[in-house]
């Protein structure tokens, strides 16, 4: 009998030490998004406390393609042991969300994910091509109405963030707009900078620095509050519009991460979240450093998936 116990203890040993010794190794974050965009300039500025914080190398791979699901579906996929996780924005839930509701099956689930941190949250900013008449609003639904299907806004693909939210404020406006996708938020960006479209629902950290510069018009926000850097400009619901949406980024990690490592990994987020040399770089850029996890966060979640799910059914199958 104590002979068993000893080989047991013994067995055992070596899963214990592998356990406690985590991160060991080099620890990939995925970003599905394409470079530029709010999930690429979270995960590069979280990389250098990450890695203080693991003693580990900490790289960011982008695996762009279908709106995110491809990088979300690798993830899932990936072996459950903490070292390939996911940083991506409300894009990662909503396409599930969306799939189902177009008719087709889903890559991934959000029961195949552990979310592990919250960390930043974000009105989407509402700006137009400087050349579009229009400096409000108000006048924008005045333009469109005058002309039905003709101004075309980007979005950073086929049912992702802009794509959504501005589904949501057609809806609530009466309007009807042409959807012109691209492949991430960076790439959405530059085609209202190029005037190939003439506006767009921009994540804070990728339109601010142009609307500093002129080359586009701030005309709304689609937050509950307004954005702390533009105090002025009114939310879509002060205009008269209930089309509230919220940017928020976060880290998955897949569903079968054991709870030790969980924790290493919530920990070193904390930390990171807080670090006052990420909290600067996300202030210079405008994005809204909102960290939250434990029984908060799930709250948090739950809510919003219910919130998203009812979103889109309101808006039906989406074309385009």
């Amino acid at each position: 009998m104590r002979t068993v116990a000893a080989i047991a203890l013994a067995l055992a040993a070596p899963l214990a030490c592998a356990q406690d010794t985590f991160p060991s190794r080099l620890i990939t974050v995925v970003n599905p998004n394409a470079p530029g965009g709010t999930a690429d300039i979270v995960t590069r500025g979280m990389s250098e406390p990450l890695q203080r914080i693991f003693k580990q190398s900490v790289i960011t791979v982008n695996r762009v393609g279908a709106g995110g699901a491809i990088g979300g579906a690798f993830v899932a996929k990936a072996a459950p042991d903490g070292y390939t996780v996911l940083l991506n924005t409300v894009t990662h839930v909503l396409i599930p969300i969306t799939e189902v509701a177009a008719g087709r099956p889903a890559p991934y689930t959000p029961e195949d994910f552990i979310l592990l941190a919250r960390v930043t949250s974000d009105a989407l900013l509402f700006v137009v091509h400087a050349s579009l008449p229009v400096k409000s609003v108000a006048e924008l639904v005045a333009l469109a109405k005058r002309r039905p299907g003709e101004l075309t806004y980007s979005s950073p693909g086929p049912y992702a963030s802009g794509h959504i939210s501005m589904a949501m404020f057609e809806r609530a406006a009466k309007i009807r707009l042409l959807h012109v996708p691209y492949n991430g938020a960076g790439p959405a960006m530059l085609a209202v900078l190029g005037g190939h479209v003439v506006m767009m629902h921009a994540p804070v950290g990728v339109a601010s620095p142009h609307i500093g510069s002129g080359r586009v018009r701030l005309i709304a926000q689609t937050g509950a509050t307004r954005v702390p850097a533009f105090p002025d400009t009114p939310t879509l619901k002060e205009a008269g519009y209930d089309a509230q949406f919220v940017l928020w980024a976060g880290y998955f990690a897949p569903a079968a991460t054991p709870p030790a490592v969980v924790k290493v990994w919530q920990a070193a987020l904390r930390e990171s979240a807080a670090d006052p040399r990420f909290k600067a770089a996300m202030a210079k850029i405008d994005v809204n450093v909102d960290y939250l996890e434990g029984d908060a966060l799930k709250s948090w979640y739950d809510a919003e998936l219910a919130r998203l799910a009812r979103e889109v059914r309101a808006i039906g199958k989406i074309e385009g």
